[in-house]
Parts: C-alpha cells; structure tokens; sequence
C-alpha cells in the first residue's frame, strides 16, 4: 500500500513539474518572439529612415553625388512591391514618389523624403548594401553589388598615340559563397577620332579578389580637345543555379583629353 501511495505521488509530483516546465516554456517562447518581433520592427524602421535621410543628403550635393548604405531586411518582410518599396507601390500610377517603405507582416514603416526617390529593394532578407545616387531631379536607390576602383576616369593623350586606363571591380556580396555577381561593361562611345575599348567587357566575380579591366584609348591625327562618355556598369547576382536574386546598374564617368602635341 505504502508503494503504492509512493508511486502515485511521484507521478502526482513529476505531473506538476511538467505543468511548471511547459508555463515556462511558453512564457520563454513568448519572450523570444517578442524579443525577435521588436528587432524587426527597428531593423525596418532603421532602413527606412536611414535611406530617406541619405537620399536627401544627396539631392541637396547635387547631380552625381552618391552614397553606399548598409540596411538589414527583417525575415517578416513583406517582399511585394506594392507594400514594400521606394517611391511609391507598384500598384500606384500617381501621387508623389516621396516614399520609402517595409512591410512587416501587415505592419508598414515608412520614410518620406523631400526628393522624387526612385528604386527598389532587394527580394530577399538579410544585410544588404544600397547604392543611393543623385540623378539631379529625382534619386535613384537601388541594391549595391560592385564597386568600381576609381569611381571616374580621366586619361590624357597626344594625338596618333595609344594610352590604357585601368579600373578594378569588386563584388560586394560577403553574406554568401555560393552566389556570383556577372557583370557586363558597354560604353556609348562613339567619336570616330578617338576610339575606346574594353577588356574585358564582361566577366563574373565572387567577390575574393578584384577583377582588373583596362580600357584602350586610341587617336588619330585629327583628335583634339575634350571627350567625355560613359562607362555603363551592368551587374547581377546570380546563384549556383544560374537564378537571378538583384541587379545594379550605375556609370562610371570616362573623359580623355587630346593635346596638338
């Protein structure tokens, strides 16, 4: 009887403690979500504001000036253009393109800025570099990929001669060693008396080592003076199944100038 009775207690008692470890399971799993809740709502609301403050800082710089900005997307993003975007929704033809916002699970923070802002996020979470650009009249954001070194070209040359420039290209995409950025680099190069080439023109990174190109200016008798172009920088994040996950675009400003000698 006594053994008995023994049993029916420690069962009585290892029931309670189970109770007590569930309670305190739950409250501990609250806790956590809650905790990890509120780190989204800051990481959203820090990108948002922090990308509307950039955004102005270049359009009062002027044309050209541009900024690289790391943000966090929270893994409760909302990644539909209509919810979560720059400017304005997808799904909106008018009204001011003055927006910048992140949708967390219906729950939108947002920015305003007191520039036209265009662009948009990338489609996925995790920390991302934003290239913020001044085009002038509006403002371009848009994911940061690669880095050109220098951020502008300048060569000078005498007529009838040859003269290389060399950049360098490096992919920024440190979160990840599977994906690869493929870049392409054209130029709307078109004098007849002072040609440019590139090589290489197109080539993939992984974002280890920079990726030298050089770019070829040559002259005949005829050139002389100031010439300035474009180099036109394509770049796309591709995973080892060849899917595209971002894109950047942005141009590198070339001029050569060609003395009489």
């Amino acid at each position: 009887m006594a053994r008995a009775q023994a049993s029916t207690e420690f069962i009585i008692i290892l029931g309670i403690f189970m109770v007590v470890l569930l309670v305190f399971f739950t409250l501990a799993l609250d806790f956590f979500f809650s905790v990890r809740s509120q780190r989204d709502y800051n990481d959203a609301l820090s990108a948002v504001e922090m990308l509307a403050s950039e955004a102005d800082a270049v359009q009062s710089q002027g044309s050209g000036a541009e900024r690289i900005v790391e943000i966090r997307l929270p893994p409760s993003t909302t990644f539909s253009p209509n919810v979560t975007f720059i400017g304005r929704p997808l799904n909106t033809v008018t009204g001011k393109s003055n927006t910048i916002a992140i949708d967390l699970n219906g729950t939108t923070l947002s920015a305003t800025t007191s520039s036209t802002v265009v662009g948009s996020f990338p489609s996925y979470s995790g920390v991302h570099h934003m290239r913020v650009t001044s085009h002038g009249n509006f403002v371009s954001i848009g994911t940061h990929l690669v880095s050109a070194t220098p951020d502008s070209v300048f060569a000078s040359m005498e007529r009838s001669t040859v003269e290389t420039s060399s950049l360098s290209f490096l992919a920024d995409i440190t979160d990840s060693t599977n994906d690869s950025v493929r870049v392409t680099l054209e130029s709307p190069w078109n004098y007849t008396n002072a040609n440019m080439s590139i090589s290489p023109s197109s080539f993939s990174t992984f974002g280890i080592s920079s990726v030298p190109v050089t770019l070829t200016f040559t002259t005949n008798g005829d050139a002389v003076g100031i010439y300035t172009s474009t180099l036109n920088v394509t770049a796309v994040r591709q995973a080892s199944d060849g899917s595209v996950s971002a894109r950047e675009t942005f141009a590198v400003p070339l001029t050569l100038e060609v003395s009489s000698g």
